[in-house]
């Protein structure tokens, strides 16, 4: 069953992080359920009630983030999708089970103010290794100025990248849910990114080479980006930076900017204008400034 779930996964042009996280999740389905129900698991013996105690089980028991849980539920509608469609089962128990908003959705999400993102790549700066300093100014600016995430980042090869003038770009090619997007490049993106491929072509590599590599000269992991960019994070003494915040910066300057939403969307590689949505509510900074500008002491 599970082969067949990964291949129906690939042709249903889900991206390879899908295709790896959505097995691991359904796994966590059919543990539970031979713990809860003493035998060997079948889709088709799942009821909606299953669902509903499995949900309440990740967050009363398991206590995993609302967002995390959301996931899980969604991952789970996708698996009784394949069921339904492969005749595995004929009722389909996740149709009543609804992703519910959380209060962290609802915030507006964290991002870097001008400050910060100056102390952030103060910090790559000061790296000394040259090579290394090239490499993650490029990585890290793909995050906050053309708004790619981490494994899109790791995923890119060299030949996702144009410098031809007037035509500066990085190509996403498997983006979140499979989208393929083209972002263009600023000035400061062009130029580390220019400095970085001189020293990939002084290997002569071929243009379908990964981007960025380790320092085991294999492709840069978004695990190993993660744990580079809360180095930076730490050396800056900034409190919850990592990928994300980066990336989310991206979409607020272009919200500050008068960046039509639309145009914000398809950037960032948006499902929805809903989620594009969000960097258009106030920080609790912006809502603190705001107060206080009708203080008497300020």
């Amino acid at each position: 069953m599970m082969e067949k779930y990964v291949n129906w996964l690939k042709n249903e042009g889900k991206s390879e992080k899908t295709i790896s996280d959505y097995p691991v999740i359904l796994q966590k389905l059919i543990h539970w359920y031979e713990e809860t129900e003493g035998y060997e698991f079948r889709p088709d013996k799942v009821t909606t009630l299953h669902m509903h105690e499995f949900v309440s089980y990740l967050g009363n028991v398991k206590h995993y983030d609302p967002v995390y849980i959301n996931k899980i539920t969604a991952s789970l509608k996708t698996f009784y999708k394949f069921a339904m469609e492969t005749g595995l089962v004929s009722f389909n128990p996740m149709l009543k089970v609804k992703i519910k908003r959380s209060m962290r959705q609802q915030e507006a999400p964290k991002w870097l103010s001008k400050l910060e993102l100056a102390k952030f790549i103060h910090a790559i700066e000061l790296e000394k290794n040259e090579k290394k300093k090239v490499r993650d100014m490029a990585i890290c600016r793909l995050m906050s100025e053309a708004g790619l995430r981490v494994q899109e980042v790791s995923d890119l090869n060299i030949a996702d990248i144009c410098l031809e003038k007037r035509r500066e770009n990085v190509t996403v090619r498997d983006g979140k849910g499979g989208k393929f997007r083209i972002v263009p490049l600023n000035k400061d993106l062009i130029e580390s990114l220019d400095c970085w491929i001189q020293y990939r072509k002084q290997n002569n590599p071929d243009e379908y080479d990964p981007l960025f590599l380790n320092e085991r000269n294999t492709r840069f992991s978004d695990r190993g980006i993660k744990y580079m960019v809360a180095e930076y994070a730490k050396d800056a003494e900034l409190e919850d930076v990592s990928c994300h915040p980066l990336r989310h910066t991206f979409c607020k300057n272009l919200a500050d900017a008068g960046v039509r939403l639309e145009q914000i969307a398809y950037l960032a590689g948006h499902d929805s204008l809903e989620t594009t949505r969000k960097y258009l509510r106030p920080s609790e900074n912006d809502l603190r400034k705001s107060v206080e500008l009708i203080s008497e002491r300020r």
